[in-house]
């Protein structure tokens, strides 16, 4: 049997139809005729289908009652079922027409029988074809290196004989069987089934304008069964210099002598991998050709370290790897088994520029033809509504110029899978609207484009060539445009870029309908269907106007599972972006979750042209990133595991003197980075941060969330000012700081001439430590936030006056008390309390007094008192304790009403106080009550609540007629009772507040 050569090409030898006693075999035909079924009933048999009269249907689906692979039973198609979308079938056929026919067999039998081929066994050159209802099996020997091959009927290849079959392009029609080797009888394991997509020269584009030939185009059944064997593993101890053997776990299944290995590299910045060839197998000890060079020990103990086996004995090969003459395969029927099988140097589609034949967008000026969809193993539009998936297990793809495995359109179940050395993504999901899982897989290596991940991206109106939804370009391990996957036990190793990537924008590869368009950052071309929404998940999203004809944007919909994956010696671990981008909302227990995640020996971006990526740049697009959330909301990450490693020193390495001097933040990393302002609602647990210049930076809108988790890094999270927004609210809960030499928990507020008035004195929702609120060092009472004409100038005097009803030459020189007292603003919204205290966590600011008792704040759920109507408690998902209070029916316009009041009654701290209410307003007619601190006088309080959602509005002060003037009511230490009548029919009324201590309440508040 042949084997692939050290220098990456294949030895001659038997199997391999050059040379060797192969070329013998021809004679033995007939011996291979009476030991593999050559008739068509009999294959079909074989394959379970039981009788002469089983057909197969359109697409390749067995017709109802047929039985595949392993007697499960596989119904057609759902009644109304979308057939699966595709290049026009006449591109293909118009390939391999009857009338260009040089061979036709003319029934069943033998390959290299003549009988079978009426007299003439394809020659060099000819053009063949296997009609319906007749089979060939090929059993020992090679083929001629033929032109075309036409399956309509069946072809198959002897398990337990070494076959070649040799053609440029190999087509099989809808209701074609294509077998080597089935589930229950692979290919024996010392023997090998081959598949070479020869070089006959250039692609013709008079005969091929589209450019699909050379390779596998696959429209009818294809059974692949190699022998089994463990495709990869960690290692139970790490390899170091002059190590000849590898222990593993436990004793690998089938590695043989001659077994081609890659050990995974552990440096982000230099090809450590090493290939070896095994030499013997006892029990978990695998002996190698030569001593391992390099140290492949990870950064902590209880990490692990890695090695792939390439070798399959069914390969699928292309005689020329030069990339416009390579084979590539195309699975577009709905019945694909391919398990144990090497595919190596395929794939034409080259991602180190953009493709050439966008359906949106301009292609790149002056470039070769670059047509997508040429990939190594790819699922090209069958469908994600059958009953059964195809299935891919145990691959090893070698050697492509664009991506490894590829699921478009489809539903597919890839396991136990690796790729090597490809170039734009090993394992991806292409469009967004894919079903199925990535488990257990190994993406190792890739040298990618050096661009950006969005850099590619389409925008409507944006006409720059290139720009034309090409993803996966970067050199990323897993790249996943669609969530509704299981993506489980993975490992991405030595990848230029990110390890895994969701980018669920979706990708539109179709012309749009009158009123869509398409947007860079949300998902605004409804492609998912409704049909496999979890309603219970999304209930909103299902009743949106985000729905079109049964459909949503995948970029809505939740990432189905995320768990227990690992990134290595790459230039970034997991970019999130795109994902329900648009769609926030604070049903915490609804979010897309990460969980397990784990990256190490994270480093730097170098882009092509030799200069590093800092991890901000691009919108934190850059490297040495190992968590970057962008564009992005509603995630929960739990249990990641975060640890630069080996990043550190090889930063260090490539960031040259000038470089570091011209941009010092080049040197820097990021455990976990977002971009600003876009992203909203994350909750981190369990996190261990470990080892980076800054351990994680907080979201500049909505909810972060750290509990229960270390940090110990140079900085251990850095609350930067960037784009404040009333709405962001940090809160650490539980958390454990180590190191941090700079600083654990560091503050900082950008300079006056880089923020506007509001950005200054509004209250950014600020960042609360275990229940203590956390105030910057400007929010000092004795802090001058004006001290000059020229801040004045910078921050704008009419905004000045608008913000605090007054001329801004008023406010020059005045401390926070002053301008609080006086006209109601200060830094943040309000000064530090006098009571604040400095603690060794916080650098830039304090932190507030524990709570005294009774508390200054206290927090009540609408429904936590007695409700009378016509007051009614009701259930929502989206309200705090999922229910809310609402009166309805009734209305009380203009004056306080008698009866069916709510009451809360409560103890405080001496203070002013301030009241905030959870409620969402059914229309603008809709949105009042009446309320009233113990026996004052009632407040009418009107535009009250969020239109779309639940929001917080605090009481306001009636007599200017300002809503955005609110009231502060000043309460002795002791009792007190908070009052609310019912004024208008449909407002609801969800959470309350009264606080003194001037955070603003987000989401479901505390």
């Amino acid at each position: 049997m042949s084997r692939e050569n050290k220098d990456g090409g294949f030895d001659a030898g038997e199997g391999d139809g050059v040379g060797g006693e192969i070329a013998d075999r021809a004679a033995a035909v007939g011996e291979a005729a009476s030991d593999l079924a050559p008739t068509r009933r009999l294959l079909l048999a074989t394959l379970g289908a039981g009788t002469a009269g089983a057909a197969l249907g359109k697409f390749g689906v067995p017709g109802i009652g047929a039985v595949v692979a392993g007697s499960v039973e596989v119904p057609p198609p759902a009644a109304g079922a979308s057939p699966p979308e595709h290049h026009d079938h006449s591109d293909i056929e118009a390939l391999v027409t009857e009338e260009q026919v040089t061979h036709r067999a003319t029934r069943d039998g033998a390959w290299h029988d003549p009988a079978t081929w009426g007299g003439s066994v394809p020659d060099d050159f000819a053009r063949a074809q296997i009609p319906t209802d007749v089979t060939v099996t090929l059993a020992g020997g090679s083929t001629a290196r033929m032109k075309t091959l036409r399956v309509d009927g069946a072809l198959a290849v002897h398990p337990e004989k070494d076959s070649h079959l040799r053609t440029e392009t190999l087509v099989t029609m809808p209701d074609s069987v294509l077998q080597l080797g089935r589930e229950s009888r692979p290919i024996a394991r010392d023997s090998e089934a081959r598949v070479t997509f020869v070089d006959l020269g250039p692609i013709d584009e008079d005969w091929d304008p589209e450019r699909l030939s050379t390779g596998l185009l696959a429209l009818g059944e294809v059974r692949v069964h190699g022998a089994e064997k463990t495709t990869w593993s960690d290692l139970a101890s790490a390899p170091t210099p002059g190590d000849e053997t590898l222990e593993l776990p436990e004793a690998p299944t089938n590695w043989d002598e001659g077994d081609r290995l890659v050990v995974a590299g552990m440096d982000p910045m230099a090809n450590e991998d090493e290939e070896v060839f095994v030499t013997g197998v006892s029990g978990s000890r695998v002996e190698l050709d030569r001593a391992l060079r390099h140290d492949h020990s990870p950064p902590k103990d209880d990490l692990s370290a890695y090695v792939q086996n390439l070798d399959r004995n069914v390969r699928f090969v292309s005689e020329n790897e030069a990339i416009p003459r390579r084979g590539h395969t195309m699975f577009m029927s709905r019945r694909v088994a391919v398990h144990y099988a090497g595919l190596y140097g395929l794939g034409r589609t080259d991602k180190s520029y953009a493709f050439t034949n966008p359906i949106h967008g301009e292609p790149p000026e002056d470039v070769e033809p670059n047509p997508r969809a040429r990939y190594a193993l790819h699922f090209h539009k069958t469908g994600i509504d059958t009953a059964e998936p195809h299935t891919v297990r145990g691959v090893a793809v070698r050697g492509s110029p664009g991506w490894g495995v590829v699921n478009h359109h489809s539903y597919a179940e890839v396991t136990d899978s690796v790729t090597y050395d490809v170039f734009g993504a090993g394992f991806v999901a292409e469009a967004g609207n894919e079903r199925g899982s990535f488990e257990r897989n190994f993406a190792l290596r890739s040298e990618g484009s050096g661009d950006l991940p969005d850099s590619r991206d389409f925008d409507m109106g944006d006409d720059d060539p290139g720009d034309v939804d090409d993803f996966g370009h970067g050199g990323h391990g897993f790249w996943f445009q669609g969530p509704a996957l299981t993506i489980e036990d993975n490992v991405a190793a030595g990848h230029r870029h990110h390890g895994f990537v969701f980018w669920n924008r979706p990708l539109i590869d179709r012309e749009l309908r009158p009123g869509e368009e398409i947007h860079d950052r949300r998902g605004t071309v409804a492609n998912f269907p409704l049909d496999h929404v979890d309603e219970e998940r999304m209930p909103h999203l299902v009743e949106s106007d985000h729905v079109y004809d049964g459909k949503v944007s995948s970029a809505y919909v939740p990432i189905e599972s995320f768990r227990n994956n690992t990134t290595f010696a790459s230039g970034g671990g997991l970019d999130i972006s795109r994902h329900q981008f648009g769609w926030d909302h604070q049903r915490f227990e609804d979010y897309s979750v990460v969980e397990g995640f784990t990256a190490f020996n994270v480093g730097p971006l170098v882009r092509s042209w030799g200069r590093v990526a800092a991890p901000d740049h691009g919108n934190a697009e850059g490297g040495n990133n190992g968590l970057s959330i962008r564009y992005s909301h509603n995630l929960r990450v739990e249990d990641a595991r975060l640890v630069w490693g080996r990043g550190r020193e090889a930063t260090k390495r490539v960031v040259d003197d000038e470089q570091a001097e011209k941009h010092p933040e080049s040197l820097d990393s990021v455990g976990i980075n977002r971009n600003t302002p876009y992203p909203f609602h994350v909750v981190f647990e369990g996190l261990d941060v470990e080892g980076w210049k800054v351990g994680a930076k907080p979201l500049p809108r909505g909810i972060t969330i750290y509990r229960d988790s270390r940090f110990a890094n140079d900085v251990n999270v850095s609350v930067e000012d960037g784009h404040p927004h009333p709405s962001r609210r940090i809160k650490l809960e539980n958390c454990t700081f180590e190191r941090g030499g700079e600083g654990h928990l560091n503050l900082g507020l950008d300079e006056p001439e880089d923020r506007s008035a509001d950005e200054v004195f509004d209250d950014d929702g600020g960042v609360v430590v275990d229940g203590r609120p956390v105030y910057y060092e400007q929010q000092r009472p004795g802090h001058v936030p004006i001290p000059d004409q020229k801040t004045v100038k910078q921050l704008g005097a009419e905004d000045l006056k608008e913000l605090a009803g007054t001329d801004a030459n008023n406010l020059v020189g005045k401390t926070n008390r002053q301008l609080y007292d006086q006209y109601g603003i200060a830094v943040k919204g309000r000064p530090m309390p006098d009571d604040a205290v400095d603690d060794e966590r916080i650098s830039g600011g304090a932190l507030a007094s524990p709570p005294p008792d009774p508390p200054r704040e206290v927090w009540f759920e609408a429904e936590d008192t007695t409700v009378r109507a016509p007051f009614e408690t009701k259930p929502d998902p989206n309200a705090s304790g999922d229910s809310y209070v609402v009166a309805g029916g009734v209305d009380s316009s203009h004056e306080p009403p008698s009866e069916g009041l709510l009451t809360y009654e409560f103890e405080v701290q001496g203070g002013e106080y301030e009241v905030y209410a959870r409620a969402h307003r059914p229309s603008d007619d809709d949105d009042s009550f009446w309320v009233r601190m113990d026996d004052g006088d009632w407040i009418r309080w009107g535009g009250i609540g969020g239109d779309r959602d639940y929001d917080w509005e605090r009481v306001p002060e009636p007599e200017t007629d300002d809503w955005s003037d609110h009231r502060r009511f000043s309460l002795s230490e002791g009792s007190h009772t908070f009052t609310v009548g019912f004024r208008e029919d449909g407002a609801q009324l969800d959470k309350l507040l009264v606080t003194s201590t001037g955070r603003t309440p987000i989401g479901y508040g505390e």
